[in-house]
């Protein structure tokens, strides 16, 4: 019996990220991601306006969070696939910032990204988890994440 492994492979298992895909990743609208390895599978996320400013994330409770050093770590989402879950809230209540890493293969065609892939056709899409408090909200919680575009390596 052959067995083959693509040690470059980790998509579907993906616990942490290279170090070439931290740093400062841009959308189409100038939002700004810096993401920072801490310890093994943990990120701090910072999440900046076009004028290189951190939103203010209003909390139940009239408590306000900044942008700033959001802890995250990898999860799978409902499709069983990473994202690398940035707490935009109250940790464990949401609402979180979902992070896919993926890889252009055609024009707007992508999948999983493997940390063999060039890094400029590598793109991070953000989505939003719901937060327990969030199900009233058109905005999820998270006015601050919309729009939503692709996000590039800078």
């Amino acid at each position: 019996m052959k067995i083959q492994f693509d040690l470059f492979h980790f998509g579907k298992k993906r616990k942490s990220i290279p170090k070439t895909w931290c740093g400062s990743w841009t959308d189409a609208y100038g939002k700004q991601l810096i993401i920072e390895a801490t310890e093994k599978g943990r990120y701090l996320v910072t999440v900046l306006n076009n004028q290189q400013q951190y939103f203010i994330i209003n909390l139940p409770g009239d408590i306000e969070k900044e942008t700033l050093a959001l802890p995250g770590q990898f999860v799978m989402d409902r499709s069983r696939e990473p994202v690398l879950q940035v707490e935009a809230g109250l940790p464990g209540k949401g609402p979180t910032l979902n992070l896919k890493f993926l890889t252009e293969v055609e024009d707007e065609k992508f999948r999983l990204a493997k940390n063999s892939d060039n890094l400029k056709k590598i793109r991070i899409k953000p989505e939003v988890g719901m937060g327990l408090y969030d199900d009233w909200e058109d905005d999820l919680g998270v006015p601050w994440a919309f729009p939503f575009s692709n996000f590039i390596k800078n």
